[in-house]
């Protein structure tokens, strides 16, 4: 596989390990001299990329569960939990694609995108009393699509990412805590039991999806 030419190796390394969703390898990692990327070769890479992240999922096979969980660095995380769609965060930018649809669940991850804290946007959506959720599931949704860059969807769209399309979010009311992992992965029984157990509401549709969660 060959990218256009700009931080090749550092973009690979990444994917390799489940990049974290950002489009700035498209964009300004160019060695020096190096002219930055036409949309056209964005878009190249964007096809390129995609197809060498369809890979099979990291959980074990052995684990039949349909639902799925994606880690996601908070404040990001929180801003999805959101359910208030017109305004929460409701694609999420990742330099990969997947062909799989579903229930997902919503991980916070332990390391925090102190970035984000920053953006105005991000400030005046979470207000002046937010604190941060780290490792732990806090919210369930369905990913019912994926769309290569367009342009900005969404005001919470990034340029140089596909874009995650998610549906239906319901908050967790108790964030339960777990390890995160690396793309797409399975959650254990046991979790989903945990998540159904703190916060009953969400019995009946994670039941729908996986029936070992309803027993």
């Amino acid at each position: 596989m060959t990218l256009s030419p700009v931080a090749d190796t550092a973009l690979l390394a990444r994917l390799s390990r489940e990049a974290i969703p950002t489009g700035e390898y498209f964009r300004t990692r160019a060695t020096a001299g190096t002219l930055p990327l036409t949309p056209q070769q964005r878009h190249a890479n964007y096809e390129l990329l995609a197809t060498v992240s369809r890979r099979p999922q990291t959980a074990p096979d052995h684990d039949l569960t349909p639902i799925r969980c994606i880690t996601i660095r908070p404040p990001w995380s929180d801003l999805i939990a959101i359910e208030d769609d017109q305004v929460a965060k409701r694609i999420e930018n990742r330099v990969w694609s997947t062909h799989w649809r579903g229930t997902l669940l919503i991980h916070a991850g332990a390391e925090v995108d102190i970035r984000a804290l920053a953006l105005d946007a991000v400030r005046q959506m979470l207000g002046d009393d937010y604190q941060l959720v780290r490792g732990a599931v806090v919210a369930v949704a369905d990913l019912i699509g994926i769309h290569a860059d367009d342009g900005a969807c969404t005001p919470w769209s990034e340029e140089g990412c596909f874009h995650w399309e998610l549906a239906r979010v319901q908050r967790l009311t108790t964030p339960v805590a777990a390890r995160g992992a690396q793309r797409l992965w399975k959650p254990t029984p046991k979790l989903l039991r945990q998540v159904v157990d703190a916060n009953p509401h969400l019995r009946g549709r994670l039941a729908a999806s996986n029936a070992e969660v309803g027993a």
